[in-house]
C-alpha cells in the first residue's frame, strides 16, 4: 500500500477526511470506496488512512488509526489477516480474471477481527475488461463489512459499470503555499519547484525516496568492494565524507548489523554482493564485532568537531586489515 513512513494527515486533504470522519464516526462508510486524481497528490496514502481507521480498535477523535493497537500493529507491519490486494502480478502489467477471481474468494473467508475485511485494488485501471467484469458481481453485493478501496490516477479509463457502484473520492491538488510548507517539514527540498509541480507534492517525496536509494545503493556498492579488498579506503572515506552524517551513518548501522547477521549464520535479505556476504562470513562474529566497536565510534563522532574523513578512513582502514588478515591466513 502507500508508504506508511509518512504520516497521512496531508493538510491538502483535510477538507476531503471531514465527510470521512463523519462516515467513519456514524459507521456508514460505502462498501465500495474510488479514490482517484492526478499523480502525485497523495490518493493512496488517502486511501491508506480509511483503511487504518476502519480496521483501528481504538481510533483517536478524528476516527485517525491510534498506531497502536493490535490490528495497527499488523497493518503497519504489513501482516494483517483481512486485508487482501488486488495488484498486477509485474509491474505495468494488467490485472487478470484469475486474479480477480481468487480476490473475490479471499474476501469471503471469515475475518479474523470484528472490522470486516479489507480489499485494495491498485491501480483500478489495470483491470482487464473481463477481469473489471468479473469484479461487477463482488462490488454488488459484498461481504457482510467489507470494504473495497479502487485507487487510480485515471479515472476515466475505468468501466462505467465500475463507477457506478462505487463512491467518488475525487482528492485535489494541492494548494502551492501549503505544499511547500509540508515539503518543508519533511525536509525536502522544493526551491526551484514550479507552481504547477507543488500542486503534486507527492512526486517530490518519490523523487527523494528514489534518491535515497540510489546514494545507499552507491553505499553498499564502496562497502562490498571494501570487503573484496577492490577499493582503496581513503578514497570511500572520502566519497563518505561528502554524504549526509545522520543519513549515512544510519545505513553503517544497518549494514554492520547484516554482516554480523551474516557471520553468526543468519541468512538476512542484505542485498550485497553474495561474495561481499562470504567475506563477512568467514571474518567471523569475534572480528565483526571488534570492528563494530569503531562503527560506534563513528556514531558518536556524527555531531562533534572531530576530523570526518580522517574517522572514516581508519574505520574504513580496520576493516581492510581484518579483511587481509583472513585472506593470508
Amino acid at each position: 500500500m502507500s508508504d506508511t513512513s509518512l504520516d497521512p494527515r496531508l493538510p491538502w486533504h483535510d477538507a476531503m477526511w471531514a465527510p470521512m470522519r463523519r462516515a467513519l464516526g456514524d459507521a456508514r462508510v460505502a462498501h465500495g470506496l474510488l479514490v482517484c486524481g492526478p499523480p502525485g497528490i497523495g490518493k493512496r496514502v488517502f486511501a491508506e488512512r480509511v483503511v487504518a481507521a476502519l480496521l483501528c480498535r481504538a481510533p483517536d477523535d478524528n476516527r485517525d488509526a491510534c498506531g497502536r493497537c493490535a490490528a495497527c500493529r499488523q497493518r503497519l507491519a504489513a501482516t494483517h489477516p483481512d486485508i487482501s490486494r488486488l495488484v498486477p502480478e509485474d509491474t505495468g502489467k494488467k490485472i487478470k480474471v484469475e486474479q480477480v477471481r481468487r480476490f473475490a474468494h479471499a474476501l469471503h473467508l471469515t475475518p479474523q477481527y470484528d472490522a470486516g475485511r479489507i480489499g485494495w485494488i491498485d491501480p483500478a485501471d489495470a483491470l482487464t475488461p473481463s477481469a473489471a467484469n468479473s469484479l461487477l458481481k463482488t462490488l454488488e453485493e459484498p461481504p457482510a463489512g467489507c470494504h473495497i478501496l479502487l485507487v487510480t490516477d485515471r479515472l476515466s479509463a475505468l468501466l462505467p459499470t465500475i463507477r457506478s457502484r462505487c463512491q467518488l473520492w475525487r482528492l485535489p491538488a494541492a494548494e502551492p503555499d501549503m505544499a511547500r510548507a509540508w515539503l518543508e517539514a519533511q525536509g525536502i527540498a522544493h526551491d526551484q519547484e514550479s507552481s504547477d509541480r507543488l500542486r503534486a507534492p507527492m512526486l517530490l517525496t518519490r523523487a527523494e525516496a528514489g534518491e535515497a536509494r540510489g546514494r545507499q545503493q552507491a553505499w553498499d556498492a564502496d562497502l562490498c568492494k571494501l570487503l573484496q579488498r577492490r577499493a582503496n579506503p581513503i578514497t570511500v572515506a572520502e566519497r563518505a565524507a561528502d554524504a549526509d552524517r545522520a543519513a549515512w551513518t544510519a545505513w553503517l548501522y544497518r549494514r554492520t548489523n547484516d554482516l554480523m547477521s551474516l557471520a553468526v549464520g543468519a541468512a538476512p535479505a542484505t542485498g550485497l554482493d553474495p561474495a561481499a556476504e562470504d567475506v563477512a562470513r568467514r571474518l567471523g562474529a569475534a572480528h565483526l564485532s571488534a570492528w563494530s566497536q569503531s562503527v560506534t565510534t563513528v556514531g558518536r563522532r556524527v555531531d562533534t568537531n572531530a576530523d570526518w574523513q580522517l574517522t572514516l578512513e581508519a574505520l574504513f582502514i580496520d576493516l581492510g586489515q581484518r579483511v587481509a588478515g583472513i585472506s593470508s591466513a
